[in-house]
């Protein structure tokens, strides 16, 4: 009797160990929020929207693609009758911040609501890092956005997942 308790502990406790091991990786990840003011200031704030390694970060956006320059990398479409602008890939680089420079790449597509300056409307897209330094340079991960253009004024908000690289053997 007492062998078999002993065995049956014993393979509960490698089965434990198994688990733990196998949630290792996913546990890293990290949910952040990016908050960008592009037009005017052309600033971002980074906010951890959970406990990890990344710390709250701010500084500068000095690329935003070609997305201000005009449609070098738009089409338009139209789906369900309505005009759609789709922007891609759109490269945002975020640096001056104390953690490093971020650079990311978007995709994102945006409709006519009618009622703002320049009839820019409202856009959503997804995002990917593309390369980092500092503490940045060994992130990966992405997420959605939502975009609001309201003639000389513009904000976005980028929200998803970040987790160090995983190493290839």
């Amino acid at each position: 009797m007492k062998a078999r308790l002993a065995v049956l502990v014993a393979l509960l406790t490698a089965i434990t160990f198994a688990a733990v091991a196998e949630a290792g990786p996913a546990s890293t990840k990290q949910r952040i929020a990016i908050d960008l003011k592009i037009l005017p200031q052309s600033t971002f704030v980074l906010t951890p929207l959970q406990t990890g390694a990344l710390k709250p970060d701010s500084g500068r956006i000095t690329n935003v693609g070609s997305v201000l320059g005009g449609a070098g990398n738009s089409r338009k479409v139209i789906r369900n009758g309505q005009r759609v602008d789709v922007f891609s890939p759109v490269v945002w680089v975020l640096e001056g911040g104390a953690l490093g420079t971020l650079s990311i790449r978007e995709r994102n597509e945006w409709v006519d609501i009618g009622s703002d300056a320049n009839r820019d409307g409202i856009g959503l897209g997804k995002w990917t890092i593309v390369r980092g330094t500092g503490q940045y340079a060994h992130l990966s991960g992405g997420g959605g956005s939502g975009h609001e253009g309201l003639g000389r004024i513009w904000f976005a908000r980028q929200e998803g997942f970040i987790s160090p690289h995983q190493e290839r053997r």
